[in-house]
């Protein structure tokens, strides 16, 4: 990596957040100021956090040891949005900057599956992957991000069965899973990892995780430090051995939350829209 005489700089890039909605879910912006506070307390690291999907001042990215996207999925990723910043992208990889996917950032439109495999190793894909929120207890490899991850149960939202490209699946190492897969069944190890890690040949290291639907998963001490370790693993960096550094209480995980508004209001008027439309013939229920 080409950051050496310089202190590692992370760049968490949030995706917009709905003025509406419940509390916490998809809650790019306050995620991303949590693990920028967080691994701002390990010796050296320096953070910052972009909202809105994409810098205004792109030279942020051309500095980072790491680049994190926690954004929407299924194309309207702000990374994605053209090929200029795709190949932005690219070139951070090359020079050896980590790249980081959480929750949705994870899902590509199919004719953009090649390029996040080439990244990432794996992809979410629309008709090909599989999503839902449900109770799992995880288990984890034996791998640095990992290392410290003691299998229990969380319930969220997590994608699975991702995209694996043929000629390179065993390159992509599955760092959780849920426990009722045996470690020695490679197979079923990636269809069922919802967390994963990617050494592209062409640079960099990728690191996936498909959870943290809704910013209460951060109140898991476990979670946090498995998801910060994979960002510092991701530049380079040893995570501290201590746990001092990502030690958060759940009130001070709840007050990074970005207000909301209800949600009702929205969803009443789509209902009535939808009933009006049915009434005229126009919709069938």
């Amino acid at each position: 990596m080409s950051f050496a005489g310089t202190d590692p700089h992370i760049v968490l890039v949030a995706g917009p957040v709905r003025a509406a909605g419940r509390a916490g879910h998809h809650d790019y912006v306050a995620g991303c100021r949590l693990f920028a506070e967080l691994l701002s307390r390990v010796p050296g690291v320096t953070t910052e956090v972009v909202e809105n999907g994409w810098p205004t001042d792109e030279q942020s990215l051309e500095q980072a040891a790491s680049i994190v996207f926690y954004d929407n999925g299924g194309g309207k990723q702000g990374f994605l949005a053209n090929a200029e910043r795709r190949a932005l992208i690219e070139r951070q990889a090359e020079r050896g900057c980590g790249l980081v996917l959480l929750h949705q950032a994870a899902g590509f439109p199919t004719e953009l599956c090649a390029w996040g495999q080439r990244h990432f190793g794996a992809v979410y894909e629309a008709g090909v992957s599989r999503r839902g929120h449900r109770r799992v207890r995880l288990q984890g490899a034996d791998h640095p991000i990992a290392r410290a991850w003691q299998s229990h149960a969380i319930r969220d939202g997590w994608l699975d069965h991702a995209a694996l490209p043929a000629d390179r699946a065993d390159d992509v190492t599955p760092l959780l899973w849920p426990d009722d897969v045996p470690t020695s069944d490679r197979e079923r190890r990636h269809a069922r990892m919802v967390a994963w890690a990617y050494e592209p040949p062409a640079g960099g290291r990728g690191f996936v995780f498909t959870g943290a639907d809704n910013h209460r998963l951060w109140r898991d001490d476990g979670a946090r430090r498995f998801v910060a370790s994979g960002m510092l693993w991701s530049a380079g960096i040893a995570a501290p051995a201590s746990r001092e550094w990502h030690a958060m209480s759940d009130a001070d995980v709840d007050s990074r939350r970005s207000p909301r508004q209800s949600p009702l209001p929205r969803l009443a008027g789509k209902l009535g829209r939808r009933v009006r439309r049915s009434l005229r013939g126009q919709r069938k229920w």
